[in-house]
């Protein structure tokens, strides 16, 4: 299997990762994608369980941006409600468009995570752009994109090999 494609670690949700877990790894930095990792596919504003985490992170000392490959109007208007910068259009899996973001924001890729839903867009291209990468299960599998409904086809056996083969730890737990 292609490295690429294996994420650093496995997570239920982005909301089951203890904040205290990227901390301790040297993580300042958590790029997150939108659709089915912070909320559902056609969730217009965050929910309460996407800003009682951005208040988690900003008291652990952590910064929260979205990363998603969704147009500009959706994604700025959940990130302007949830107080977050964001970067959109990024054509992922290529890592171009978000490596050079990160450069015009000054981040470090040492101190970067990239969660995600999916492997073939999220996890090859955060991995292409040597981030550390949290694959985790859809927010709400059943709300997709046509697009996306085909990705989890096709990657599905991909999937299933990373967890059964533990290719992958999952990320620590909140307590």
């Amino acid at each position: 299997m292609d490295k690429r494609l294996i994420p650093s670690f496995t997570a239920p949700s982005i909301y089951a990762i203890d904040p205290v877990f990227f901390v301790s790894h040297g993580i300042t930095t958590i790029l997150c994608d939108l659709d089915n990792t912070l909320d559902d596919y056609s969730t217009k504003k965050p929910g309460p369980l996407a800003l009682a985490l951005k208040k988690k992170f900003d008291e652990t000392g952590l910064t929260l941006y979205v990363a998603s490959n969704n147009s500009s109007k959706r994604v700025r208007h959940y990130c302007e409600a949830l107080g977050v910068d964001y970067t959109c259009s990024l054509y992922k899996p290529f890592k171009k468009r978000l490596v050079n973001w990160m450069k015009k924001k000054g981040l470090d890729p040492t101190k970067t995570a990239f969660v995600g839903d999916q492997i073939l867009t999220d996890m090859l291209s955060a991995n292409r752009a040597k981030l550390m990468t949290i694959l985790v299960n859809p927010f709400h599998p059943d709300k997709d994109s046509p697009l996306t409904w085909l990705n989890r086809r096709l990657e599905r056996p991909i999937r299933k090999k990373i967890i059964a083969q533990g290719l992958a730890p999952e990320s620590g737990k909140k307590q």
